[in-house]
């Protein structure tokens, strides 16, 4: 009787000790599960903002900083906030008007948390164009790509000018600016870098004007909510971003101008334009969605509905964070 209590001792022990060591690994497991860093989904934009999420991809900056970013490339804006009107990403860096749109159409849906510098975008006259300044603008036709960030800045100046009612406004997709300026299917065009420096470089167009062409960033919603240190891992991902091409520009424009097809001596060139291009230190790159930020996002809003760009007036108070 003793040796049998003794072997059902030694089993109840070795089954306590099998029922221990699984809620080690199931809690080990879950401890695991937990710590893994939060997935992030960035689309590449096609503009010279794209740069940043480049660099954030190719020095690993997102996954340095505890984010599993999955990024993918769109050639054209439409497509990828189609994406994020879906839920198929999670963050987008982009421009003004691709926010306006989208925030007027799903109010609530992003929420804008950085503000990342610029590049710009010029009305353009060929070389040989009889029009030497602004008011000789009238009559002439002006090329713009409807329903983007240069149209509207185009309508405000114009009206800004009292030219609105001298000058053709003529639709034409940002590919085929240049041809329509070359072919002079129209007069003058407003087109973005780096288009502007080729054509001054290859075709000897002249510049009449020239708007910055502001870039930032938008977040889900529900994203912020569910994962708010990834959040805060992404804005720091992007000052660091920033910090990269400052202190790696000729890297920087490798990989970018590789993406975009570009010479990266072009990318350099423009990226000048940004502030941020010249940054020491982190100290001096600012991403922060500022009260002056607001106000400029706000402005670009109301004027985007009083031009009819946006059916719908965009709720600010579902914008900011």
């Amino acid at each position: 009787m003793s040796d049998r209590l003794q072997t059902v001792k030694r089993l109840a022990a070795g089954a306590q000790g099998i029922a221990t060591l699984s809620l080690l690994i199931i809690g080990s497991s879950t401890s695991a599960a937990l710590a893994k860093d939060p997935p992030m989904r960035i689309p590449f934009p096609s503009g010279m903002n794209g740069q940043i999420v480049v660099v954030m991809d190719k020095a690993e900056i997102a996954k340095k900083n505890g984010i599993d970013p999955t990024f993918t490339s769109f050639q054209y804006g439409p497509p990828m906030m189609e994406a994020l009107a879906a839920g198929s990403i999670d963050a987008v860096v982009t421009s003004l008007m691709p926010v306006t749109s989208y925030a007027s159409r799903l109010p609530g849906d992003v929420k804008v948390v950085a503000m990342l510098g610029h590049s710009s975008h010029s009305l353009m006259v060929g070389r040989d164009s009889r029009a030497k300044a602004v008011p000789e603008l009238a009559g002439l036709k002006l090329g713009v790509s409807f329903g983007s960030d240069s149209h509207l800045d185009t309508l405000v100046w114009l009206k800004d000018l009292g030219l609105d009612t001298k000058v053709e406004l003529v639709n034409v997709s940002p590919a085929e600016l240049p041809t329509a300026l070359a072919n002079q299917s129209v007069d003058a065009i407003v087109i973005r870098q780096p288009q502007v420096l080729r054509l001054q470089e290859q075709s000897g167009a002249r510049i009449l004007h020239t708007w910055p062409f502001r870039f930032l960033s938008i977040v889900k919603a529900k994203y912020i909510a569910e994962q708010p240190k990834a959040v805060a891992q992404y804005l720091k991902s992007l000052r660091e971003s920033l910090l990269f091409i400052a202190q790696n520009q000729q890297q920087a424009a490798t990989w970018f101008g590789a993406h975009l097809r570009i010479d990266p001596k072009v990318v350099m060139t423009v990226s000048k334009e940004d502030a941020n291009y010249s940054a020491k230190s982190l100290a001096d790159i600012d991403v922060s969605v500022t009260p002056a930020a607001r106000a400029l996002v706000s402005k670009w809003t109301v004027d985007a509905h009083a031009y009819k760009m946006i059916r719908r007036p965009v709720d600010l108070n579902t914008l900011f964070q």
